[in-house]
C-alpha cells in the first residue's frame, strides 16, 4: 500500500473538520507494520494490538487479484469515515465509540503524527472462522496508529477535538 497516499487521504478529511494534517511517523510505520504482519500470520479475527500506547485503526480486504495501491488507500480511509453519520457532535455518548471510533480517531484534533503497516497473507478459501472469506484471496491486514491517541474518554476532549464538517 502507498502510506503517503493513505496519509493524504486522512489529511484530506482531517482539513475538512479542521484538524490539522498529519505527519507521516517512521517509528508509528514500525509498530504498526509489526502488528500487521501478526495479524497476518494469525487464523484469528481482526483484534487490536494488546499494547495500548498509540491510537489505532485497522481495516481488513480480501481481493482475489492485488489491489490497486491508491484505490486501496481511499478504501480504507473511507472504511473509517463511513462511520461520522453516526457521530453526535453536540454530546458525549460513551458508547459511542462502539459504532463510530474510527471516524473520531480519523478527525481527532490533537493527533499529530500517523504510521501504517500492511500484513499480507495468501488465503487458500478454508475458512476456519467467520472472519475469512469463503474463497481463494489474497489477505491484507492494514494497521493504523496514531500519536497522540485520540478517543480520550471524556466530554470534554470529544467536543475539543472532533469537530463538525466545515464543508
Amino acid at each position: 500500500m502507498n502510506n503517503l497516499q493513505l496519509l493524504k487521504h486522512h489529511n484530506i478529511y482531517r482539513s475538512r473538520h479542521g484538524a490539522p494534517p498529519l505527519t507521516y511517523d517512521y517509528h508509528l510505520q514500525h509498530s504498526a507494520q509489526y502488528w500487521a504482519q501478526q495479524l497476518a500470520a494469525s487464523t484469528s479475527c481482526l483484534k487490536h494490538d494488546p499494547v495500548k500506547r498509540y491510537g489505532e485503526s485497522l481495516f481488513f480486504y480480501a481481493a482475489k487479484e492485488l489491489p490497486d495501491e491508491a484505490t486501496m488507500a481511499e478504501a480504507t480511509v473511507q472504511s473509517f469515515y463511513i462511520e461520522a453519520p453516526g457521530y453526535d457532535y453536540n454530546s458525549y455518548k460513551p458508547l459511542d465509540y462502539y459504532k463510530t471510533g474510527h471516524f473520531t480517531q480519523l478527525v481527532w484534533k490533537s493527533t499529530k503524527n500517523i504510521g501504517i503497516g500492511v500484513g499480507i497473507r495468501r488465503f487458500d478459501g478454508h475458512r476456519a472462522n467467520a472472519c475469512v472469506p469463503n474463497f481463494e484471496s489474497n489477505l491484507f491486514y492494514v494497521v493504523v496508529k496514531y500519536d497522540p491517541p485520540g478517543n480520550v474518554q471524556s466530554q470534554q476532549h470529544y467536543l475539543e477535538n472532533v469537530l463538525p464538517p466545515r464543508y
